[in-house]
């Protein structure tokens, strides 16, 4: 019965951040549906919140797949996935007053990974930082960074100037995935729970982990992809 129990509460801790995540966007969609006379602008909101909404649970469960297999590997360009996922969160940024740029090293080589798993770390780590809960109306700068570290590896990551981004939300990640997680109040993972849990769980994935950074004096999170051996050697 003892067993049983955890086991319960272990599966409701690991889907809380989900849960939680949906939940709210789902609220905020119904409330501009059951606006009397939903305006243009409500009606593209209610259907950029829903896409969103949809493409970060695709996320998640690609995640709970990648911790049951081994993901296959592919040469492709890491500038690329960075753009891609800046022209993807473009719209949603501007939903939440937040600006968002993309800062990638020239002449990047190409990376050995699983494109869909670093997209969705990337994604879900830039999201996070998108809808999190501010205490401000000043608006914001977010910026998607595709950088050459060091020889044979490079960086996906994000920074910013306007936000305070430290290792402690990728703890509040791992409470979230179920790690001592009867600590975490709702109230801790409104918003951007889900999305770091997303991108914790890929950059694990790629055998890689989110790692706090500094570029150009901000403060950063991120992972690291190796460039492909064979390019290496040339």
């Amino acid at each position: 019965m003892v067993s049983q129990v955890k086991l319960n509460n272990d599966y409701l801790n690991s889907i809380s951040p989900l849960l939680f995540d949906l939940q709210n966007h789902f609220l905020q969609i119904r409330a501009l549906a059951e606006a009397k006379e939903p305006d243009p602008q409500s009606i593209d909101e209610i259907r950029l919140l829903s896409r969103h909404a949809l493409l970060i649970l695709d996320y998640a469960m690609f995640a709970i797949d990648a911790a049951q297999t081994e993901l296959p590997l592919t040469t492709i360009s890491a500038a690329a996935m960075a753009k891609d996922v800046a022209e993807d969160l473009k719209r949603l940024a501007g939903a939440y007053d937040v600006d968002i740029d993309l800062d990638v090293t020239k002449q990047l080589e190409p990376v050995l990974t699983n494109e869909a798993a670093a997209k969705g770390a990337l994604y879900g780590l830039a999201s996070s930082l998108i809808v999190i809960p501010r205490s401000s109306d000043k608006k914001i700068r977010i910026v998607i960074a595709a950088q050459e570290t060091k020889p044979n590896t490079q960086r996906l990551g994000v920074y910013s100037p306007d936000l305070k981004v430290t290792p402690s939300a990728v703890k509040l990640s791992r409470l979230l995935a179920g790690k001592n997680a009867r600590s975490v109040a709702p109230a801790e993972v409104h918003h951007s729970g889900l999305g770091l849990m997303v991108s914790d769980q890929l950059s694990q994935a790629l055998g890689s982990q989110l790692l706090k950074f500094t570029h150009r004096g901000n403060k950063g999170i991120g992972f690291y992809v190796p460039m492909s051996a064979q390019l290496s050697i040339l």
